[in-house]
């Protein structure tokens, strides 16, 4: 696949959620520092909040909404740029930008996955994800930015449509190997980091739909695959203008 010099991603997110089988208790942050403080010596706790949605049923007619609050221990590297986050069953490893290369972040992810299962043995994946955040500045001509001359991916507007718009937002899910994967890609605009320029967002978060599809001695392969297939769906989304900005590197 492409490389670039000038990459515009800015994180890249690996998670892995275990199944409610899997042994835990408030224990296993504290555990797994000790395992890799000597790699990620910095560390802080915060909280997040998850909001699911009942659906409506035969019996009642109102959807409930609930309210789910977790502790996620963050460890960084001392650069604050590659992080490991420890959840309730949760597993998460990113890198901020500047990123380095694939076979770099594989080895963050392996790392963490092997100390986590040193310390818990975990007995499925409910989900497991891969996520890239490309954030892309393209110089504008006569203070604007066409489109179609830089995204395969893009919104449409048909002919009987106003041709000029404001802000938007565009997305897909694709469906991988009859459903046990999905992928959804995501564009839209941002803010601009200069006045000469407008600012897009593309996001490709790739992940497992099916729970327990595949072995937990797999899931690093998974993730290998699933990079593979976020590659492939990047290129199909860009022109060749925006490789000359991202600076192709030559081989």
């Amino acid at each position: 696949m492409a490389k670039y010099n000038n990459s515009p991603i800015i994180e890249s997110i690996c998670e892995f959620r275990f199944t409610e089988d899997t042994n835990w208790d408030i224990t296993v942050p504290g555990l797994i520092f000790e395992d890799v403080k000597t790699e990620y010596p910095h560390k802080e706790q915060r909280t997040t909040q998850e909001i699911s949605i009942s659906p409506l049923t035969a019996e009642s007619n109102k959807m409930k909404s609930q309210i789910k609050k977790s502790d996620i221990a963050v460890f960084y590297k001392e650069d604050k740029r590659s992080l490991i986050q420890i959840g309730p069953r949760i597993l998460s490893t990113s890198r901020l930008k500047p990123y380095n290369t694939w076979a770099s972040f594989k080895s963050q992810i392996a790392y963490a996955f092997e100390k986590l299962s040193g310390r818990v043995e975990p007995k499925g994946c409910q989900r497991i994800g891969l996520r890239y955040i490309n954030r892309i500045n393209i110089p504008m001509e006569q203070n604007k930015v066409i489109l179609e001359n830089y995204f395969e991916f893009r919104p449409y507007c048909g002919p009987k449509l106003p041709q000029s718009h404001g802000d938007f937002i565009v997305g897909c899910i694709f469906p991988y190997y009859d459903g046990r994967d999905l992928c959804k890609v995501e564009l839209r605009d941002a803010a601009p980091e200069n006045k000469d320029s407008l600012s897009f967002l593309l996001s490709i978060d790739y992940f497992l739909a099916k729970p327990r599809s595949i072995p937990i001695d797999k899931s690093v392969e998974w993730v290998e695959n699933a990079h593979t297939e976020i590659e492939t769906l990047f290129e199909g989304c860009i022109l060749p203008p925006l490789r000359e900005i991202f600076e192709e590197a030559k081989e």
